[in-house]
């Protein structure tokens, strides 16, 4: 629920601040679950605002205030103490702040995700902090006199008093591979701040300066980190994390890679902990209870076993319905602001930005260290001729990004260029071999992960600085062959170094292939496909050929995560207005998009235009017309088009 706002106005500040304030305050109310405490400080033009839980969970304060600075914190900064030394929690953000703003490099030595604003109220100066990839998320809006930047878009839009359209370049990333890519956020006028971003607003004189330290000078250094030394920064993590959170942490031990270095670390490190193991996969269970027994010393590890599946029976109580999948897309706007991918269809969001507060320890970042994006090929790719590589590697990453069907063909483009982009950036930057996959995971996807940097409590060890310069110094066969996970685990917990990573065994063949859980089986239906009948960045014909497919029960996984995502589009307008609803009517009518063709010169009505309608295969129209369909299809639960928009 942490919300952060800082900004930069040239003129009205404090009555501009006051009326922001209250808009973001009314829209998020009932997301906070009414337990929201506010902490601020307006000056007569820069400020700084923080929500927060009341009853924090963490020892590190979100708002910080020494009287000659105010410091706002997203997030924690895990091993802070190689900066400022061994602080006690509450009295470190002042001097984090001091040492940062003397050194900002020294900032990018903590491990993300981490975003920090420091506001001098005498000399009306504000300083913006990014982690080195971005995680902690910054968003920016900027304005005719000012700049307003905050942790969530709607907050950023709302407090700027700016009505909340959709952003067409965004959007088009979004329809071709799922996620925003480069600066770009689904709001128009909202841009992503990069990681490794330091940013100083100097009020007096309504000047704002801007420096960003390029990632690949970050990642790929001469300065070797030894296994030795990135072991070491996983400790300190360990150690910061039984520090900054009270009671004992609980850390995941899957049979897998990443989370056996993070709980290695832990172990190490002599924190007290409870492990955790998850009977999901077949197999898997084995080897995280054989790594618990290899231990020379005890440990508390518990099992979340899978429910047995119950023999089906008449129930006495009547079955709720499924839940409407229109409104249930409405609801993750609502509560991620559209960052979330469309893969969340089929999950039920949280109630509000306060229901989830417990403490998550992850593996995220592992995958930089075995090769995330690479094809089954790479060491044949690596060994082409740079221009042959480049090309290869941008084909492959289209290939696997991008549908066969669905977005229209300028969004396909935008993806490319992107790809490209990313690529050459890397090569520029001195990566010639495929590590530059890796790369282009980090800058683009790992920064866009949807839970990461989405709320505080989520901690990821191996994107701690040390590990991911010690994964870019691998060679691309030293990536494919785990070789830094086994060093490390070696280094951590030597018991467990000759147990092998699991690996999922093969599905065996099925006579008949797995049923696809089709979109067009939903409750709402009827809403779905009016929803989908225009929507942009992507084709109509595409998605009508996929909806009558999806009709028919006779969609591929593609075809239906296709339809996922225009549907997540589409909604995201009903978002859109119920966001806007907390501005003035002058302010949502004023700042509109200018339409994308000129408008007629002469007084001449525009011609009308003309209704798409769905064309049906003609398979699926003499299913629709049998009595047997219109039966099954009276049973179905409807749901208006007014509750997409209450």
């Amino acid at each position: 629920m942490e919300t952060l706002i800082a900004y930069t106005f040239h003129r009205d500040g404090a009555v501009r601040a006051a009326e922001g304030r209250a808009r973001v305050e009314a829209y998020y109310h009932e997301l906070w679950g009414r337990k929201a405490e506010h902490h601020g400080y307006d000056g007569s033009t820069v400020g700084l605002h923080v929500w927060d839980r009341a009853e924090s969970t963490c020892f590190w304060p979100s708002w910080h205030d020494t009287g000659e600075l105010r410091v706002g914190s997203l997030h924690t900064p895990l091993g802070y103490q190689r900066i400022v030394g061994d602080l006690p929690p509450y009295d470190a953000p002042g001097q984090l702040a001091h040492a940062v703003r003397r050194t900002p490099a020294a900032f990018l030595d903590l491990a993300p995700p981490f975003t920090l604003a420091v506001l001098e109220p005498l000399q009306e100066r504000l300083d913006l902090f990014t982690d080195s990839i971005g995680v902690g998320r910054l968003f920016q809006v900027r304005l005719p006199d000012g700049w307003v930047w905050s942790n969530r878009p709607v907050a950023a839009l709302l407090f700027a008093g700016v009505a909340a359209t959709a952003a067409r370049r965004g959007w088009s990333f979004a329809a071709a591979c799922g996620w925003f890519m480069d600066d770009s956020t689904p709001y128009e006028g909202v841009l992503a701040v990069p990681g490794a971003t330091h940013i100083v607003a100097d009020g007096r004189q309504q000047r704002q300066t801007v420096s960003r330290i390029e990632t690949t000078s970050i990642w790929s250094t001469d300065s070797l980190d030894t296994a030795e030394e990135t072991a070491e920064a996983l400790q300190d993590v360990a150690k910061s994390v039984a520090r900054l959170w009270p009671g004992r942490p609980t850390v995941d031990l899957s049979g897998g890679r990443d989370s056996r270095v993070v709980a290695a670390a832990f172990l190490k490190a002599g924190v007290d902990l409870n492990l955790n193991s998850y009977d999901a996969v077949p197999g898997e269970l084995e080897v995280a209870e054989s790594l618990v027994q290899a231990l020379p010393f005890q440990v508390d590890h518990t099992v979340t076993r899978r429910k047995p599946a119950q023999p089906t029976r008449p129930s006495p109580q009547p079955v709720a319905p499924p839940p409407a999948l229109a409104n249930r897309a409405l609801g993750w706007h609502r509560y991620a602001e559209g960052l979330r991918p469309a893969s969340y269809l089929f999950h039920a969001p949280p109630a509000g930005l306060a229901h989830v507060t417990h403490l998550a320890i992850g593996g995220a970042g592992g995958e930089v260290a075995h090769g995330h994006f690479y094809p089954a090929d790479v060491l044949q790719l690596d060994a082409l001729p740079l221009p042959d590589k480049l090309a290869a590697f941008g084909n492959r990453l289209r290939t696997r990004l991008t549908p066969t069907s669905g977005p229209v063909e300028p969004a396909r483009a935008a993806v490319a260029e992107q790809i490209d982009h990313v690529l050459r950036t890397a090569v520029h930057g001195g990566i010639e071999d495929a590590t530059m996959l890796d790369y282009f995971y980090l800058v683009e996807r790992l920064r866009r992960w949807g839970t990461t940097g989405e709320r505080s409590g989520v901690v990821s060890p191996l994107l701690v600085p040390a590990f991911v310069r010690s994964a870019f110094a691998l060679s691309p066969a030293q990536r494919v062959g785990n070789e830094l996970h086994r060093d490390l685990v070696r280094h951590l917990v030597p018991e467990w170094a000759d147990v092998p990573f699991f690996t999922p065994a093969q599905p065996a063949p099925r006579k008949a292939p797995a049923k696809i859980r089709c979109l067009a089986d939903a409750p709402d239906r009827d809403v779905i496909e009016q929803l989908l009948e225009d929507v942009d960045g992507f084709d109509q014909d595409s998605l009508t050929t996929l909806w009558a497919a999806s009709t028919a029960g006779a969609s591929s996984a593609a075809g239906e995560a296709a339809l996922h995502q225009a549907l997540w589009r589409a909604t995201f307008d009903q978002h859109l207005d119920q966001v806007n609803v907390h501005l003035p009517a002058s302010a949502r009518a004023s700042v509109r998009p200018a339409p994308v063709s000129p408008a007629p010169t002469d007084r001449t009505p525009p011609p009308k235009r003309p209704v798409r309608r769905f064309v049906r295969h003609a398979a699926v129209r003499r299913l629709a017309a049998t009595a047997a369909w219109k039966a099954f299809r009276g049973t179905r639960v409807g749901s208006s088009w007014r509750s997409l928009t209450q």
